[in-house]
């Protein structure tokens, strides 16, 4: 009985055993696959902080080598010297490192530290998940398998790493090597190969209208206006607004008469392209300036005048057109106030040492003598042709100074004499047209008697080692041709004495020694035959030779050279006169009759 007791109280305490076994191993379990995963964590952490250290030491390996081969070379000390510090270094890193964490606490900047790195998420976290997955990937596999995987990764970031650069910058790229071989082209002067290139450049979203209107600059610049203005068109159409630029230069070139259109179709077109600009709100005082322009070839004077005072001071080219316009409304008050206001922009430019062009000059010349200021003129003058010796206008815009300023100082009680001859032989330097030289020479003689300072001037002329040949050529015919033959000939002795192979100066010395008072003929003949063997078949020469050898009665020396003359100078009855005397005493009378029926 009592055995009987004694199991069924065991039976019920191992009932109870195995019903507490059941409650509490689901929590057994829940703590050990708690307590693996933790271990295995672990794990995982120290096969990363492995794999990072063994990729660290990797990377140091040049520094420890370096390292180690010091420590074998340097002496012991040395080395213990430098690990000390080494040592010490790091020392003082770390108590920075926790002052600064100290300080942080102190300060509660936990917060602040907290809410930076949560906020730099989008940062971090990706190269952490990158990270993550790189070490777990490495975990996992075999590294036989890993190192195989190599080829396939680095392909794989190469691929990336060009489909990146290419939708990032690829475009850019190919858009600046289709710029630089569009320049190319058009340095080369293929504009058909430029084309090609503006339409590849468009294919890639290039705009193309900068390129395509600097092309057509060039093939102005080149002379092919009509290419020009093609691609102008292209760019700045007529029916609608376009480029901005182009539309100016159709414009300004229209205006100009450079693109052959008649002069209404020119200002009917100029008006088209001046409302295009409107339209895209171009508002800028060279716009300004052309419609002022085209108003004023519309001959609607007044409104340009008017369109034109605002811009005045900004704009030399404002001044100078409204100071035209206003000569032509005759309002000389406001002519001489734009007058002043170019005046002023030539003097700024010349301040800032700008570069003028030849059209500045002349603006800058035609504000001055509005001005009346003539000294001012020769400045300028002065400092034009010292900028381009070779220019031909400044020469003889100088020169015309010059000679202003000399009739102005004839026109003073006292002339200077010599600064009178200076101006004029510096005019004469610079222009020595015998047109100019001859009416020179002829104000002079026309007033030689009336004012004694002439007289003196053709003197100083006459003895002044300056005074260049051609000058000297000019009075000597101009008193030749008042029949001042004596006075004529020491001109012509002083232009032989500068100049001995001018044969002009020969032929008019040789004419005045057979005219006048004390006429040497043989002197006469010697001095034209140089004339003619210098130029055999000048008319003129033959004619005063001939003339010469006729008063030497060698008739038939003269008939040669007079029948010469006269088949370049038909009616010139001196010749048909001299001819006539010649054959008459040759006894050739119906010869004669002839060339004196000439004379009738």
């Amino acid at each position: 009985m009592l055995r009987q007791i004694q199991e069924l109280a065991d039976r019920t305490a191992q009932s109870f055993a195995r019903l507490g076994a059941a409650i509490v191993r689901p929590i057994e379990r829940l703590v050990g696959g708690v307590t693996g995963k933790v271990l295995s964590a672990t794990d995982q952490v120290d096969r990363v902080e492995s794999v990072l250290f063994r990729v660290v030491r990797v990377l140091t390996w040049p520094l420890r080598l370096v390292g180690g081969l010091f420590k074998l070379i340097l002496p012991e000390a040395l080395t213990s010297l430098l690990s000390n510090a080494w040592h010490s270094l790091q020392d003082l890193l770390g108590r920075i490192g926790s002052g600064l964490l100290h300080v942080a606490g102190i300060l509660n900047l936990d917060r602040l530290v907290l809410g930076l790195v949560w906020l730099t998420r989008p940062i971090w976290r990706p190269l952490e998940s990158l990270g993550v997955f790189f070490v777990s990937w490495v975990n996992t596999r075999e590294y036989r398998r890993a190192l195989m995987a190599i080829p396939a990764i680095f392909l794989a970031t190469l691929v990336l790493g060009v489909g990146t650069w290419h939708a990032l910058f690829g475009k850019s790229q190919v858009r600046k090597t289709y710029r630089e071989a569009n320049q190319q082209a058009l340095d080369a002067r293929d504009y058909e190969l430029s084309e090609l290139y503006d339409r590849k450049l468009a294919d890639l979203g290039e705009d193309t209208q900068r390129t395509s209107y600097r092309t057509a600059e060039t093939l102005a610049a080149e002379g092919k206006l009509d290419e020009a203005y093609e691609r102008m068109l292209i760019l700045a159409p007529e029916d609608r607004p376009g480029y901005p630029n182009a539309h100016f230069w159709i414009i300004r070139n229209l205006i100009g008469g450079r693109l052959g259109a008649a002069p209404d179709e020119a200002q009917r077109l100029a008006k088209v392209h001046l409302e295009h600009l409107d339209t895209v709100g171009i508002e800028a005082p060279f716009v300004t300036l052309l419609k002022a322009i085209w108003l004023a070839r519309d001959n609607k004077l007044e409104e340009a005048a008017d369109l034109l005072e605002p811009i005045v001071p900004q704009m030399q080219s404002a001044a100078m057109e409204r100071m035209r316009i206003n000569l032509r409304l005759k309002r000389s008050g406001q002519a001489r106030q734009d007058a002043r206001a170019l005046v002023t922009h030539m003097k700024t430019r010349t301040r800032r040492d700008e570069q003028l062009a030849e059209s500045d000059y002349q603006s800058w010349l035609a504000a001055e003598d509005l001005l009346g200021n003539l000294t001012q003129m020769r400045v300028i003058l002065e400092m034009w042709a010292s900028a381009d010796p070779d220019s031909e206008p400044a020469r003889k815009a100088l020169a015309k100074v010059y000679r202003r300023q000399a009739a102005n100082m004839l026109r003073d009680p006292l002339p200077d004499e010599k600064a009178i001859v200076e101006l004029w032989l510096k005019a004469a330097k610079l222009d020595d047209s015998p047109d100019g030289l001859l009416r020179l020479s002829r104000a002079l003689y026309k007033q030689r008697n009336s004012t004694p300072v002439y007289a003196r001037i053709l003197s100083a002329l006459h003895e002044s080692p300056s005074t260049p040949a051609s000058l000297l050529i000019a009075v000597g015919t101009e008193a030749a041709q008042l029949g001042q033959y004596e006075e004529a000939r020491p001109f012509f002795a002083a232009a032989l004495s500068k100049d001995a192979n001018n044969p002009i100066a020969w032929n008019n010395y040789g004419l005045v020694l057979g005219e006048g008072s004390e006429i040497d003929l043989d002197k006469a003949l010697d001095a034209v035959n140089k004339a003619v063997s210098i130029v055999p078949n000048e008319h003129r020469f033959r004619e005063t030779r001939g003339q010469i050898l006729l008063k030497l009665e060698r008739w038939q020396e003269a008939i040669a050279d007079l029948e010469f003359a006269i088949n370049g100078l038909p009616n010139l009855p001196e010749i048909h006169r001299s001819l006539a005397i010649a054959y008459q005493a040759l006894g050739e009378d119906e010869l004669a009759r002839l060339h004196n029926e000439q004379l009738d």
